[in-house]
């Protein structure tokens, strides 16, 4: 007999956790959250200083998802790193908390028609979410459970990246989430009190002892289970026992965009001859379903420094112990309580007043994938955040447990390759401009023989890496557009109750890190659902207020 619950919630990360809060607290709904990942319930994860250990050490709590071998990349295949535990991105990533530009979600209104879906739309949910320890305005929120604070521990190199860039007139900004990303600043990040405060903390923890929350962890969701075109359950498996738990409402889907695209094929939504392809049966050609997959990457230099000024060697010997000592005896303080990425720039090169394309971190670290014996050193890293080039998300075969056929296709746009091009002769420059220029040493990746565009190219081709943004695949748009698979309130096209509320639904990549955005989507998404907003009309505004906001 299946269990049976008012809604399904499939991934516990960024968004299903924010989900599965509004359902409980605001609806008082009988609720069951489905993880394929473990608790996260340790110690690690708390930590900010051990992000790095998990996306590039071994660790349950991630899992790499690989790219097939890229032709624009010299063959190269790609590891993407997503979330794989209680928290999602939001329990593993680097904590910093950004929401992208105005323009970024006024596009977003224009894919769906004007329904609802810019800045001003969005920002009553960020308010409602953030309780940030120095802001409160018309942008932020003090109030809500997200803590979000300033970098709690600061490193030399900051201090060179903040006032070289300046010296570049790149103006200073004390705050990248008001819309305007122009500048260079200090981060904000979801720490408090020198630990990570992941949704998990925020949105999931305070219900975990509700009766009405049923989670369920090491959970792989097999495929939505129909009636006609009428959702009415999942099945999935733990410990290789298979289950099925059936809803008197509607399925969401929180599971990322390689994941959620995953399960909607595996259920017969998706493009029909491709779906034949594996065996399975169409329920709805899709076409969309899989494609319009963009993500951030990278451009990475990094330097030897002439003296310390990072955090070369804080985890090793004394200093360890020092730092260890430190951190848990006074109040998590410390390189320990550090994201290790406390600066940023944004900026447009072709043209200083458009929307900033490229994110620029400082990081005094030698990157981990950088073959170079450890030194004193410090890494710049350039991210395209508005990418032209598209991939796609296809099924490797109709069993749920083989990861999905993911194809990045990333610089296939000529105009990505040129900017990323552009991006890496910055760094250069940043390193060679005082007063960064008077600690540098040697640059040695890439290294000073690397000269003529080919080469530069040719290095970026083989260096690349993502930032971990996959979004895009199960894209909203109008009802009349044949490749959104969602309309703009995030129904599914074609069937009824199924819901994708993830990163997938960008229509467009935001020009940041995109665990705010998904949880803020997250939570538009629940209002849309149960009848607290409607889609915007020519005319008619509906749209949660602003004054709304505060409540946490």
């Amino acid at each position: 007999m299946k269990d049976s619950f008012d809604f399904i919630v499939v991934g516990a990360g960024s968004s299903g956790c924010v989900t599965v809060n509004r359902l409980v607290l605001e609806h008082g709904a009988r609720v069951l959250l489905l993880e394929a990942g473990p608790s996260n319930n340790n110690q690690i994860i708390k930590m900010p200083a051990g992000t790095l250990k998990m996306i590039y050490g071994k660790t349950p709590f991630v899992k790499r998802i690989r790219s097939m071998p890229q032709p624009s990349l010299g063959g190269r295949a790609i590891d993407v790193a997503q979330g794989n535990v209680v928290g999602g991105g939001s329990s593993v990533n680097v904590m910093l908390y950004a929401r992208g530009s105005r323009l970024d979600y006024d596009l977003w209104d224009k894919a769906t028609g004007g329904a609802g879906w810019g800045w001003d739309d969005l920002i009553p949910y960020f308010r409602r979410q953030e309780g940030n320890q120095r802001l409160q305005n018309e942008a932020h929120g003090s109030e809500g459970p997200l803590k979000v604070s300033d970098a709690p521990y600061l490193i030399e190199a900051d201090s060179l990246f903040l006032r070289t860039m300046q010296n570049l007139n790149i103006p200073y900004t004390d705050d990248f989430n008001s819309g305007n990303l122009h500048g260079v600043g200090l981060t904000q990040s979801t720490v408090y009190r020198g630990r990570r405060c992941s949704s998990a903390d925020a949105f999931l923890s305070p219900i975990l002892n509700d009766p009405r929350l049923t989670l369920v962890t090491s959970a792989r969701v097999n495929r939505i289970l129909f009636e006609g075109t009428r959702a009415v359950g999942v099945e999935y498996v733990v410990d290789d026992i298979t289950h099925q738990a059936s809803t008197t409402g509607e399925v969401i889907l929180t599971a990322g965009a390689f994941v959620s695209p995953q399960l909607l094929m595996l259920s017969g939504i998706g493009p029909c001859k491709h779906l034949e392809e594996h065996g399975i049966k169409t329920l709805v050609d899709s076409p969309g379903v899989g494609q319009n997959l963009q993500d951030h990457h990278v451009a990475i230099l990094s330097a030897t420094t002439k003296r310390p000024i990072g955090y070369f060697g804080e985890d090793t010997g004394l200093k360890a112990l020092k730092n260890a000592i430190q951190y848990f005896a006074f109040k998590n303080s410390g390189p320990i309580g550090s994201t290790g990425s406390e600066t940023m720039a944004f900026v447009n090169l072709d043209d200083p007043e458009a929307d900033p394309d490229i994110q620029i971190y400082c990081i005094g670290a030698m990157w981990p994938t950088v073959k170079r014996g450890p030194t004193d050193a410090v890494t710049l890293m350039a991210n395209l955040v508005k990418p032209l080039s598209r991939g796609t998300v296809k099924l490797r075969s109709a069993n749920p447990a083989d990861h999905p056929e993911v194809d990045l296709r990333w610089l296939s746009d000529p105009s990505d390759r040129r900017r990323m091009l552009q991006s890496l002769k910055y760094l250069r420059e940043i390193v060679a401009t005082a007063p960064f220029s008077s600690v540098i040493d040697e640059i040695f990746s890439p290294v000073n023989q690397i000269q003529s565009d080919e080469a530069l190219l040719d290095y970026i081709h083989q260096t690349t890496e993502s930032n971990y943004h996959p979004v895009g695949t199960c894209r909203m748009g109008q009802e009349d557009d044949p490749m959104s698979v969602l309309t703009p309130d995030l129904k599914v096209k074609g069937v009824q109750n199924v819901r994708v509320f993830d990163c997938s639904m960008m229509p467009i990549i935001i020009s940041a890190n995109t665990n705010a955005t998904a949880m803020a989507v997250a939570e538009k998404g629940v209002d849309h659902m149960m009848g607290k907003i409607s889609l915007r009309t020519p005319g008619r505004q509906t749209s949660v207020s602003t004054a709304e906001s505060t409540r946490s």
